[in-house]
């Protein structure tokens, strides 16, 4: 679904990927000659807001592929220019960041830090979202490994995490940045930054909430000696 919004000025093509009633994805596709400077992030802002404003959406993710990518169609190692988020649960005044540091599509879900995953649970009017982010890549952030280990039956590796209202249990089954080497060293105490794919969430306190992920960053510093298992 093309949300039309190229300019005259602009051959850049903008398409919404993934939406909900609350919530889109969105890829940008550069035109030729077309580079990610100041004024050209300005205007895939000012684009992204007007149309986020009008779909009265909560938060946005804008991923911004070089001229001839696949885009979306491509994989989660498909290299990038960079990743706007716009935010704005009913607060009066958008949250943006445009981070042109990210390289690859495992870096473009719709960003939610584990903490703010537990305000959605808290706050009650916010519940029905569950649903909808089931529907989207998510890149969960500032993830504390509790547990890891590998399932018995599937040798898949699994990570485990867990807060007050929370339990988010997925197997990993990727990563850009690491070999599987590294990243089946996780353990209690790591924290981690997850590409997500949610299969099931089960609305109970606490939410418990499988999928499937690929590790975008890991920092084991001040984790556990050993690794704790499932």
């Amino acid at each position: 679904m093309s949300l039309g919004l190229s300019s005259t000025a602009q051959a850049y093509e903008t398409t919404t990927v993934f939406k909900t009633e609350h919530f889109a994805i969105n890829q940008v596709i550069l035109g030729q000659n077309e580079h990610l400077d100041g004024p050209l992030q300005a205007s895939i802002t000012g684009d992204i807001q007007a149309a986020n404003r009008l779909d009265k959406l909560y938060q946005s993710t804008t991923v911004v592929f070089p001229y001839g990518s696949v885009g979306y169609n491509g994989k989660i190692n498909t290299p990038i220019a960079g990743v706007l988020t716009i935010a704005n649960y009913n607060t009066g005044k958008d949250r943006i960041l445009f981070n042109n540091r990210a390289k690859y599509a495992t870096d473009g879900g719709l960003y939610l830090t584990f903490a703010q995953m537990l305000e959605l649970v808290n706050q009650k009017q916010l519940q029905q979202l569950y649903s909808e982010l089931k529907q989207l890549p998510l890149v969960i952030t500032d993830v504390e490994v509790k547990a890891s280990g590998f399932d018995p039956t599937t040798k898949g590796f699994y990570v485990t995490a867990i807060n007050d209202g929370i339990i988010l249990d997925v197997r990993i089954d990727d990563s850009v940045y690491y070999d599987k080497s590294e990243y089946q060293k996780l353990r209690s105490g790591c924290k981690v930054n997850l590409l997500t794919f949610i299969d099931r969430i089960v609305p109970n306190i606490p939410l418990f909430i499988s999928g499937r992920a690929a590790v975008n960053a890991m920092d084991c510093t001040n984790a556990r000696s050993t690794t704790t298992q499932r």
